[in-house]
């Protein structure tokens, strides 16, 4: 093994230092827990299917035919206050399809089967998303906006009631709360120019949902496109909102090994089922009892995860890691582990003193005051893209002079086409200033449109509001 370089020395350094300071702030700040009883969430028997047909459309004979697919298979867990659990898993294996179950995102296209409880009481599914704040995977942030400008119009759409004073200073105590207050003048940037870090956009897309002060918060791989580093120190930061009485379920590729300590269970899914669930500890002696033991100076993350996916690249590998996957699944189903699990979901369930179900806050304010938030977003953002209002300044300049060119060299002799000369102006005149809008339009759709798909499911937005901002 070559030696580090002083450099990646340091680096790692700084690196363990960075988390035992942010470990020693978690255990501080738990306990100056909030007044809330403590909050427990289980899943049971939640599958998930979809029928699709086996032909295109035009292929009647295969096209009336349809086969379905298990996405997810009889998955339960059971998460507490105070816990982060990770799920993990190769690709395809339906912890995104797990989150979606879960917060309510799923849609109509198949079969969604199984129950959700908070505290022991049953969720409706029409409740999923006023308790669950989910943070998806890509960032739909708008480029021009600050860190502080972005959360208070966030709060101006999901809080109702609140006074400027107070949206200020909860956007304070959010940014104070996930590392964001230095960083609270700098723009968010985007392709075409530089602003905050990969690491500190998706702070901000955390701290957005943390503005209706949730319980639990549901992040659907918050590492991808972060370095190893900075992949870390968001996973810690989760751990330590977690310990602030919320429940944090994330799903995670390749985590570090140094995480190991900092996730409170561990969930391994696989062709839809649920491998193992339980303690990072727990974690180890269970695949060790089944004979698959993690080798000295290796990543228990990974090595887990190969033993529980199942390889496709032939059939006869495919069928021996099949076989193999199941055998690991059925042990965990036959173990104390998953009793354990089982019994503290009936414990719930028993109880007689229920606590109340913790919804966000749901106050949101009229479609009207809503309306003017989005415009005020939209101007603002638009007012700081120079090159933006340059370009269509310069378009309408360099339409108008074309015009003005055919206009003075008008005949006005009948017989020479005066009358058609004069009737093409008139339709250019009017046709295309239409044509010029539209387009202006549909350059700002796309990034409106992908914050009405993300915001629109957690009622910030009236459905019809974010066309009249572009236009």
């Amino acid at each position: 093994m070559q030696a580090l370089e002083p450099e990646d020395r340091t680096r790692a350094h700084e690196s363990l230092k960075y988390m035992s300071d942010v470990k020693r702030d978690v255990w501080r700040d738990s306990k100056e827990e909030r007044s809330e009883p403590p909050c427990c969430l289980s899943g049971s028997n939640i599958s998930y299917t979809v029928s699709e047909r086996v032909g295109p459309w035009w292929d009647l004979s295969s096209y009336r035919k349809r086969w379905t697919r298990q996405i997810l298979n009889d998955v339960s867990f059971h998460v507490e206050s105070g816990q982060i659990m990770g799920i993990l898993g190769n690709s395809g294996s339906g912890k995104t399809t797990l989150l979606d179950a879960v917060s309510g995102r799923i849609g109509h296209r198949g079969t969604l089967l199984g129950e959700v409880f908070i505290n022991g009481r049953k969720l409706k599914r029409e409740e999923y998303q006023d308790c669950f704040s989910y943070v998806l995977q890509s960032d739909n942030l708008l480029s021009y906006l600050t860190v502080e400008e972005t959360l208070t119009y966030t709060a101006q759409l999901a809080l109702r009631n609140h006074s400027a004073d107070a949206i200020k200073k909860k956007v304070s105590s959010v940014m104070a709360e996930l590392s964001l207050s230095h960083v609270a003048h700098s723009v968010i940037g985007g392709r075409v120019f530089p602003g905050i870090s990969g690491g500190e956009r998706r702070r901000v897309s955390i701290a957005c949902q943390l503005l209706q002060d949730p319980r639990v918060i549901l992040l659907d791989e918050p590492t991808t496109g972060l370095d190893s580093m900075t992949a870390n120190q968001i996973v810690v930061l989760l751990a330590q909102l977690a310990q602030r009485n919320r429940i944090v379920i994330v799903t995670i590729h390749q985590p570090r090994s140094e995480l190991f300590k900092v996730f409170s269970r561990i969930a391994i899914m696989s062709r839809g089922e649920l491998v193992f669930c339980g303690q990072p500890e727990e974690m180890v002696d269970f695949f060790s009892q089944c004979g698959y033991e993690c080798p000295e100076y290796c990543n228990p993350f990974d090595i887990y995860v190969d033993f529980t996916s199942v390889d496709t690249r032939s059939s006869e590998r495919e069928a021996a890691t099949f076989n193999r996957m199941h055998e690991i699944t059925s042990s965990y189903q036959g173990s104390a582990i998953y009793h354990s699990m089982l019994g503290k979901i009936v414990q719930s369930l028993q109880q007689e003193d229920k606590p109340a179900i913790p919804f966000k806050s749901k106050e949101s304010p009229s479609g009207s005051a809503k309306l003017e938030v989005l415009l005020r977003r939209t101007v603002r953002n638009l007012s700081r893209d120079r090159m933006g209002v340059l370009m269509r300044l310069s378009q309408n300049l360099i339409y108008g002079l074309f015009v003005a060119f055919f206009v003075m060299r008008l005949d006005n002799d009948v017989s020479k086409g005066a009358v058609q000369d004069r009737i093409g102006i008139i339709y250019q005149s009017i046709g295309a200033s239409p044509y010029t809008g539209m387009l202006n339009a549909v350059a700002l759709c796309k990034p409106n449109k992908q914050l009405d798909i993300y915001l629109t499911p957690f009622h910030w937005y009236v459905t019809k509001s974010w066309p009249s901002t572009v236009t």
